[in-house]
């Protein structure tokens, strides 16, 4: 390369641009004034730890979207639209707290929920200022349980045992033996704590009693138009309705919206054009799996199931039923 196009001008490389440089030149810049906007945010799937891909909620990564949009200026009220069964409690409560500093900054924020927002979905939800949901979307969900995943009887039918001495049933925790009823019970302490505080939230944000949450609580499904009867939610309506509802919240006469995201990197966005591009050239039998191929997927299915209870303290707002309905 150095005998083709030359030495660079700095260090021993060729001459050479590189990919961010180019993408920078042949990127057209925007033409127009950006203006007043309702942003908008969708958290669908699970709700994981972490930082997530692009389309999942990951308590990282979701809540940075909502700190991006309490920092633009641009941005004067925000939408979230929850699409969620739940997941991670620890998790759920990232994102809960940057939607209470997004309104701590002067933000709106209207909550639309799509086909399912219970669990862990109904408590990133319950803070927000307005609350819209379908007729037919399936919330509540107000629960909270406990695990840890552990394989003493799969080892068990391969011959494989565990045993051990330890100072105390905690020093002995391990995924190749079965939770002792000492352990068992510091768990379940620790549930119920968590559930008080679920419904304590629910009571605050709803201008409810403990005690009436708890009634219409206990981990119950709803409708959205049982939720609305119930006092969880403000009215039924679409996506567009909260946009307005927020923009009138926001006092703004004329808007745009602004989908808020993830951004791609250029290296993402290459090969997804690159893919893109090619997937159209490829013969039909490519897309054809074969019966080890769907076995395969079988089995990567139930493994993302098990990977998505990641919570650090094993506790979980997750709606099981809202899977089974949906």
């Amino acid at each position: 390369m150095l005998e083709a196009v030359g030495k660079a001008k700095k260090g021993d490389s060729f001459k050479q641009v590189s990919f961010y440089d180019y993408l920078t030149l042949v990127t057209p810049l925007p033409s127009f004034v950006e203006q007043d906007s309702v942003g908008i945010i969708v958290a669908s799937g699970t709700i994981l730890n972490g930082i997530q891909p692009a389309g999942q909620i990951g308590g990282e990564s979701t809540a940075e979207l909502l700190r991006k949009a309490r920092f633009d200026k641009h941005i004067k009220a925000l939408v979230l639209r929850v699409d969620s069964p739940g997941g991670s409690a620890f998790a759920s409560e990232q994102i809960r707290q940057e939607l209470l500093a997004l309104k701590a900054a002067g933000k709106p924020v209207v909550v639309s929920m799509g086909s399912l927002a219970a669990s862990g979905g109904y408590w990133i939800s319950a803070s927000a200022d307005y609350i819209f949901a379908t007729p037919t979307t399936l919330t509540g969900s107000i629960g909270i349980f406990g695990m840890i995943t552990t394989f003493e009887d799969s080892l068990a039918s391969l011959g494989v045992y565990t045993d051990g001495v330890s100072t105390s049933e905690w020093a002995g925790l391990s995924v190749t033996r079965a939770l002792s009823p000492q352990v068992e019970a510091v768990i379940q302490r620790h549930i119920e704590r968590g559930y008080l505080d679920f419904i304590s939230l629910v009571a605050k944000e709803r201008k409810m009693t403990i005690e009436q949450v708890d009634k219409i609580a206990q981990g119950r499904v709803w409708s959205g138009k049982k939720a609305l009867e119930l006092g969880l939610v403000d009215e039924l309506g679409d996506i567009d309705a909260a946009i307005a509802k927020a923009a009138k919240l926001a006092d703004m006469s004329l808007f745009d919206t602004r989908l808020i995201e993830q951004e791609l990197t250029p290296e993402q966005m290459f090969m997804q054009q690159m893919f893109a591009s090619a997937s159209s050239y490829l013969p039909a039998s490519l897309s054809q799996s074969s019966v080890l191929e769907q076995m395969l997927q079988q089995w990567s299915s139930s493994l993302k199931t098990l990977t998505a209870f990641d919570d650090p303290n094993n506790v979980y707002i997750y709606c099981d039923t809202c899977n089974l309905m949906n």
